[in-house]
């Protein structure tokens, strides 16, 4: 579970950032969008992770032939649905924007029942007792993935990563962390009682190294005569031992819970192994009657990339209990689900052709005035500074999909104010270029001029290079020839990097013609 330019009347101001990447020691896939890294290898196999970049939390469903997809996004527009039909590519489909702008939208669960489509999202709140922090679980509803989505239903209780379970008489009810239960009204849009505790976990050996007990995402399904509750503990952030899915059953949707005598189902045991922190798993059943996990896990030594989707085949054993086969990694080249080729990736590069902000990008803050702060259209996006530092400021990032890529954005800036594109780590500023008002070009986190000369009226070029985290910068006044500035950076490997657009001061901050690009 448990991410900027303005107007200068004066000339137009280019930004390009290339960033070293691909997937560690990894063969040649055949990439589709943007050079972006391809999980199916094109001859009926697949290579994790199935989504590269921070892409975490998963929930997966199918409804006959069509799956889908969300993650968990803190301080988003809402989540994206993406779609596939065979586990192993996936598209986006849309962002459910109606829970945008509420509060933090941390791990959810995605439904179908009775013909209608469900998303329980549990957000964090700013308007908790004493002013404190307080989450709240909200639901969603359409008849169609694409949409229209309803607007948000409080459903009035707290805790995180909620699962929605039906009872063999019909009775709906929804998990929380910590093994606690709510049931639901018939129509699953309103609670109907009080949280109450049923399940304890699995008791972690006091000689593992992990971050905490921390039980949470419980994914529940039925299969024959029980109920299978998949849950995460260890903690998702910790060391890199933390993660772990564990499996729990019961011939009730309110148990009593019977732990798998397999536990964990799936855990990182050493540091030296390819993929630290795995679980937060969902369980899926495909079309041919085979059975995977969709779960998320940290590159070794990449967290810079976040947690990435993964998928792994799942086995029954003889007396009913999930498994990963025998000898099965996730950096095995393994065999894939069966189902049509949708198309892989999201396409990261934006003309800005459309009136509407593409759904790559997101603000990393609920933005209530979203549509007016961030304007796209005719080849520009026109956004409205504001604050005092990178901290506050207008912001636009997207994920990476790629250990190397280059960006590249051209841009223009009124005085008064600062803009630039820049490598988020977390939530602080990286290496980066900006631009401001008073034509200095400026590193974003060293505030103060990175170049000799004033760029006013000039068309300018800038160049990132991150080598495995270490950063030289270039700029360029024709796009062909560079000249390295004296100094480079470190982009910090411990934080999830994200690729910004921002803008403070005060003015209207234009940009045109981003550019994403993955690199070998």
């Amino acid at each position: 579970m448990n991410s900027i330019a303005a107007m200068i009347h004066r000339g137009w101001f280019c930004l390009a950032l290339t960033l070293s990447a691909g997937l560690g020691a990894v063969h040649a896939s055949p990439a589709k969008i943007e050079s972006q890294w391809q999980p199916d290898q094109g001859d009926g196999t697949f290579r994790n992770p199935i989504l590269a970049g921070h892409w975490h939390d998963p929930t997966v469903l199918r409804v006959n032939a069509d799956y889908y997809m969300t993650h968990c996004e803190h301080d988003s527009r809402g989540p994206i649905i993406w779609h596939s039909r065979d586990l192993v590519n996936w598209r986006p489909l849309v962002r459910i924007e109606s829970l945008a702008g509420l509060g933090n939208i941390w791990a959810t669960d995605f439904i179908h029942h009775d013909g209608t489509y469900y998303l329980y999202a549990p957000l964090m709140l700013p308007n908790g007792p004493d002013g404190r922090l307080r989450f709240s679980n909200y639901v969603v509803t359409a008849k169609h993935p694409q949409g229209p989505w309803s607007q948000p239903v409080d459903l009035g209780f707290g805790g995180i990563d909620p699962g929605h379970v039906v009872d063999r008489d019909g009775r709906r009810y929804i998990y929380v962390n910590e093994g606690k239960v709510v049931p639901l009204s018939p129509d699953g849009l309103r609670a109907t009682g009080e949280l109450t505790k049923v399940y304890d976990g699995w008791p972690i050996p006091k000689d593992w190294v992990v971050e905490c007990e921390c039980l949470e995402s419980p994914k529940l399904f039925w299969r024959g005569e029980y109920c299978y509750m998949v849950s995460a503990m260890g903690g998702t952030a910790g060391p890199s031992t933390s993660h772990l899915i564990v499996v729990a059953r019961a011939r009730s949707a309110l148990g009593p819970w019977e732990n798998s005598p397999h536990n964990p189902m799936l855990r990182t045991s050493r540091r030296d192994e390819p993929w630290w922190s795995q679980g937060h798993g969902t369980l899926i059943d495909a079309t041919d009657g085979s059975w995977w996990v969709m779960y998320h896990a940290i590159q070794n030594g990449r967290r810079s990339l976040g947690r990435n989707t993964l998928l792994l085949p799942v086995t029954w054993t003889d007396d009913g209990w999930p498994v990963i086969p025998e000898g099965i990694n996730p950096q095995d080249t393994l065999r894939k689900p069966p189902g049509e080729n949708v198309g892989h990736g999201m396409a990261l590069s934006d003309d800005f052709a459309s009136s509407d902000v593409g759904i790559q990008w997101d603000p990393l803050e609920p933005v209530p005035d979203f549509a007016s702060r961030y304007v796209s259209g005719g080849g520009l996006l026109r956004m409205q500074a504001k604050g005092v530092s990178v901290a506050d400021a207008a912001r636009l990032t997207v994920l990476p999909a790629n250990r190397s890529f280059e960006v590249q954005v051209c841009l223009e800036v009124p005085t008064g104010a600062e803009a630039g594109l820049t490598i988020l780590s977390g939530d602080t500023a990286g290496p980066g270029l900006a631009l401001h008002g008073d034509g200095k070009l400026y590193h974003p986190r060293r505030g103060k001029p990175q170049a000799p000369g004033n760029f006013a009226g000039q068309r300018v070029w800038l160049k990132i290079r991150n080598l495995d985290h270490d950063v030289s910068l270039y700029h360029s006044t024709d796009g062909r020839n560079w000249e390295k500035f004296a100094w480079g950076a470190s982009l910090s490997s411990e934080a999830t990097a994200r690729v910004a657009l921002y803008a403070f001061g005060e003015g209207e901050a234009r940009f045109h013609s981003f550019r994403y690009r993955g690199l070998p």
